[in-house]
């Protein structure tokens, strides 16, 4: 059955609907009204409000693949239908509602132009599939009435976090957006735990135009083109050295400090690697190389005869240039030998790679060939 090509209404039309309100938590909570449109009409006031790189709304980047799988169901019988109601959100003074004198269905009404009138908590695939097939059929909607930014966002959430999971990364970039506000306290009390404090520091190591991962970080508030870093190689290096039991990495701020040197400093020294699907900024490069560098410099830091202090950045750029120093870059260059299906990203693996860089490490100062006694590269690709 082909497409039914539907001639839009005009901007402006039909902009009050028969409704039903009512409240569920007596009043503390905003309003909720009930009813159904066109889709049509819904996407004159209504819109997506993704969050991306200049936006701070709290929906996922359209797929089109999910849109035109929509509109190919209904197409497919005239019987399907797709009874999920839409969640729409007004801020304060987008809509208004008046109750019915009889005590029957009241009149919601849409007070502002254009389409960011409503943010479309859920189902966006919904309501832009159905249109391509039939902009004239009829969706349930539930609105909530004078939802600011911290309810839009938190609605977002719980509805696709308790049913459908958001992508972790999605969600880590929303709450980095929503950090000042109190998102976080709501969540924490709707049972939906995240590690708030160490997403910051990913959004920080992300923001800082002086990090060397600066606008990299592989999630929806970066630009596409520029996403080549997992948000949790970040994450699990930082944890790393928080867990070294070495009182002055305790505070975050010194920390992350102490991770951007030795990674301004591997960045300045190999350059090339510099790029997407390179195994130097893979999760597995990243977490194991960070593990190697600061495990030499916290033994260093308890040496008496070495007078090195782990919170002194000059003293962490020397010595991570001095590590580096004896790694041959061709390790990251030459085939890995991942015969595993999950490759080298689980425990055993990271194990494995870290094994393979300090030998690499070892063979530099003993100035022997870089892959002797590894066993993650193609030792004849390594060999020419």
């Amino acid at each position: 059955m082909a497409t039914k090509k539907i001639a839009k209404p005009s901007p402006g039309a039909g902009r009050t609907f028969k409704a039903f309100r009512f409240n569920q938590r007596d009043g503390k909570s905003p309003d909720l009204v009930m009813f159904h449109a066109p889709v049509g009409k819904i996407k004159q006031f209504a819109d997506v409000a993704e969050l991306a790189s200049n936006s701070r709304g709290p929906q996922r980047e359209q797929k089109e693949a999910r849109v035109q799988a929509i509109a190919k169901f209904l197409a497919a019988n005239d019987k399907n239908t797709i009874p999920t109601a839409l969640v729409l959100a007004f801020a304060d003074g987008k809509a208004s509602f008046k109750d019915s004198p009889s005590g029957g269905a009241g009149t919601l009404s849409i007070l502002a132009d254009g389409t960011d009138a409503a943010t479309i908590v859920d189902g966006q695939h919904r309501l832009f599939g159905i249109a391509t097939y039939d902009d004239s059929i009829e969706v349930p909607v539930i609105a909530l009435l004078k939802a600011d930014k911290v309810e839009r966002f938190f609605q977002f959430l719980v509805i696709n976090n308790k049913a459908s999971k958001v992508p972790a990364t999605h969600t880590k970039a929303l709450l980095a957006n929503m950090k000042a506000t109190a998102l976080a306290e709501r969540l924490r009390g709707a049972k939906m735990a995240f590690d708030v404090d160490g997403i910051k520091d990913v959004d920080l190591v992300n923001s800082d135009p002086d990090s060397p991962f600066f606008k990299t970080i592989d999630w929806t508030a970066t630009p596409k083109a520029n996403r080549m870093i997992q948000a949790t190689a970040i994450e699990s290096s930082l944890d790393y050295l928080g867990g070294l039991g070495l009182a002055e990495l305790d505070d975050r701020d010194v920390r992350r400090s102490v991770f951007l040197v030795i990674w301004k400093t591997i960045k300045a020294v190999w350059k090339p690697l510099w790029k997407k699907d390179s195994r130097l900024v893979s999760k597995v490069g990243i977490f194991c190389l960070t593990r190697l560098i600061v495990d030499r410099i916290a033994n260093w830091a308890d040496s008496d005869e070495l007078d090195i202090q782990i919170t002194d950045l000059e003293q962490i750029e020397k010595q991570t240039r001095s590590i580096i120093g004896y790694i041959d870059s061709r390790l990251w260059t030459t085939p890995w030998a991942e015969k595993s299906a999950g490759g080298f990203d689980t425990a055993q693996g990271r194990e494995r790679v870290l094994a393979a860089i300090t030998q690499v490490y070892r063979n530099g100062r003993r100035d022997i060939a870089w892959y002797t006694d590894i066993d993650i590269v193609d030792k004849t690709a390594a060999s020419k």
